[in-house]
């Protein structure tokens, strides 16, 4: 496959056709009849993708890329590089599940040396093709499974696995137990072989369980982009007697929200509550995963709706929450004269936390179509069930 797409007039098709409908290009296969036109299109998918996901990638003529689909699920730039931002430099590492080498290609630039294993040998080939026209140096590219591979090789600084989320029947997996290579039964040979361990894995994971699992957790990174859950990475060293730090990674563009805790201190805490008040807090979606439920509102001086809402108020404006910050305009009902006068063109933003009624129940009753500049929250506070209108303080938050 490599030898037909990296031929410089396919390449120059790719190029010149890359906004094209897909349909409008398979018609053109007659014409082509040499070429492998579906895989040409799916490389045009493929890259109109990484325009905004692996920008620097975009920028590389000549690349392979992996079907739509795995583009989807694969690591975006900047989670690549914040991952890269977490690890010293050192002499040698490896990383046991190659794949197509989005976080390889940034991780290895750390390292005098770095190995990319993976157990199948067309994408050994396609990292390869890559990795030399990005410029990497000092890599080595392995064709094996890791668990033989790590056995015949000396120790690292560090090792890198995103197990398969996938089983044999090809059904999304989340324990990780269930994933490939199975990193519990290979923990012990991993600590073994390196000073520091990086293990990502699924957004869904349970966080807890999956410390109780692994044991020598030194750090969880809990990574958003644009207020949405990627992915969690887990640090694991030998010293594990230390509680592990938590760290919630909001994303956004060239900045990042990022509050840190652990469960420990989460445990001990005590929320203070109140009814919604002048000024709404939502905290982003990784401290939500991460469940620091208390000591986000306690590190912000903040009352809590209610024991199950996790949403926070204050009199007073507080700067800096990483989060949604809104200014509340009042406490409505759904009686229709309530609704028009409050909403002219009809439109608002929902959201729900510990309500009776699903974000659709309230816009079918409502009549409330989405979007527009306000914001509704069905919640409860401490007076009960609330339909809360707000205004959000700074629009800049949801880029």
């Amino acid at each position: 496959m490599i030898n037909q797409l990296t031929k410089p007039e396919i390449q120059e098709f790719i190029k010149d056709h890359l906004y094209d409908e897909p349909s409008s290009l398979m018609l053109k296969a007659n014409h082509y009849p040499d070429w492998p036109m579906k895989l040409i299109v799916e490389q045009i998918q493929a890259k109109r993708k990484a325009k905004t996901k692996l920008p620097s990638w975009f920028k590389t003529r000549g690349l392979i890329y992996p079907p739509v689909l795995s583009m989807e699920q694969c690591s975006s730039e900047n989670t690549a590089r914040y991952k890269m931002s977490l690890i010293n430099a050192g002499l040698q590492m490896i990383d046991l599940t190659g794949g197509f080498g989005f976080d390889f290609a940034f991780l290895s630039e750390k390292f005098s040396k770095a190995h990319y294993v993976e157990r199948q040998a067309e994408l050994v080939e396609h990292a390869k093709y890559n990795f030399n026209l990005l410029g990497l140096t000092g890599f080595e590219a392995h064709h094996g499974q890791s668990e033989e591979f790590l056995t015949s090789q000396d120790n690292f600084d560090l090792i890198y696995l995103d197990p398969a989320r996938r089983d044999d029947h090809n059904e999304k997996v989340v324990r990780l137990e269930d994933c490939e290579p199975n990193v519990i039964s290979l923990l012990p040979k991993l600590l073994s072989k390196a000073k520091q361990v990086m293990l990502k894995t699924s957004p869904l994971l349970d966080i807890k369980g999956a410390i109780q699992q692994l044991g020598s957790v030194a750090k969880v990174h809990v990574i958003a982009v644009a207020n949405e859950v990627k992915e969690l990475v887990f640090l694991l060293d030998n010293n594990s007697e230390r509680t592990p730090q938590i760290h919630c990674i909001n994303l956004k563009g060239n900045n990042k929200e990022v509050f840190d805790f652990t469960f420990d201190a989460e445990e001990r805490a005590t929320s203070s509550f109140n009814e919604v008040q002048a000024y709404l807090y939502e905290p982003n979606a990784s401290i939500l995963k991460a469940g620091a439920f208390k000591t986000i509102g306690n590190a912000f001086g903040l009352k809590k709706l209610e024991v199950n809402t996790h949403l926070y108020t204050s009199s007073d404006l507080i700067e800096g929450f990483p989060g949604r910050t809104f200014r509340v305009l009042d406490k409505i009902s759904l009686n229709k004269k309530v609704l028009k006068h409050h909403f002219p063109e009809m439109k608002a933003n929902i959201t729900v936390r510990n309500f009776p009624m699903t974000v659709a129940q309230i816009r079918k009753k409502s009549g409330l179509k989405e979007g527009g500049d306000q914001y509704l929250f069905g919640a409860t506070d401490q007076s009960g069930k609330q339909l809360i209108l707000c205004e959000k303080i700074d629009a800049r938050q949801d880029q």
